[in-house]
């Protein structure tokens, strides 16, 4: 939506309205099936609300500012009156004051989502500076979607596989490529170092997930998911910009 605008895209309330509903309420159904305690059923429904947000980013024609949080309101309000009702074990701990506060930090992260959204569609793109080392805003909007993806995928995989380790590391596998991937391959330039510095970034962010909500990681395991996760980040930087010709 441009600035100089007060009219709504209405087709990027409503399909990331869609999306977000379908998003929230599935991660949310998935992960508190599987789970018996709050901390990763939480994150996961927080993570469907990056993807509301990401929608209204991607369907929007301009710059969006009012749809995603228009969007992500509603799908907090019929998050806190309906998913009480689907007496979820993973959400038995869950109070309406936490239901609010998980709401307006969902909120926030559409608000990220549709940022990462708008820089993947290219809305965000100003002109590139031969002397800029670092494009900080395709390092930013990876590691919005990559934090998503791999979550989603880790909980697409409990579910298919339960905790099991092996599963879960193909998902990240999976995540991170798709994340490299999709940067190499709407970015203008060269964006390798950028997609590898969101692969750690994401990565970092994952192990903090494990660490709070599952268990935490070895020393060995942070250090190997460390590094081939900027490995596997890059490799999907590579292949995207190939694609891309």
């Amino acid at each position: 939506m441009s600035s100089n605008s007060i009219s709504l895209d209405i087709k990027s309330v409503l399909g990331s309205l869609v999306i977000g509903l379908v998003a929230v309420f599935g991660l949310g159904w998935i992960s508190g099936s599987a789970f018996v305690a709050l901390p990763f059923p939480v994150l996961s429904v927080l993570s469907g609300y990056i993807l509301t947000g990401m929608a209204a980013g991607l369907l929007s024609k301009g710059e969006t500012i009012a749809e995603p949080g228009i969007s992500s309101v509603l799908v907090s309000i019929a998050l806190y009156f309906f998913l009480p009702g689907l007496h979820l074990q993973g959400f038995a701990d869950l109070s309406p004051e936490l239901m609010i506060t998980m709401g307006m930090n969902g909120v926030l992260l559409s608000f990220a989502g549709a940022w990462a959204g708008e820089k993947f569609q290219g809305t965000q793109e100003g002109e590139a500076s031969e002397e800029q080392v670092m494009e900080w805003g395709w390092v930013l909007a990876g590691t919005i979607l990559g934090v998503m993806v791999t979550i989603l995928m880790s909980t697409l995989f409990i579910v298919l596989f339960g905790l099991k380790t092996d599963p879960q590391f193909i998902g990240f596998v999976i995540g991170l490529l798709s994340t490299g991937f999709i940067i190499g391959f709407r970015s203008p330039g060269i964006t390798i170092k950028e997609a590898a510095l969101a692969g750690f970034f994401a990565l970092v962010i994952d192990l903090d997930v494990l660490t709070i909500a599952l268990v935490p990681p070895s020393f060995d395991g942070i250090m190997i998911s460390l590094v081939l996760g900027t490995v596997l980040a890059m490799v999907g930087a590579w292949i995207g910009e190939k694609v891309q010709g």
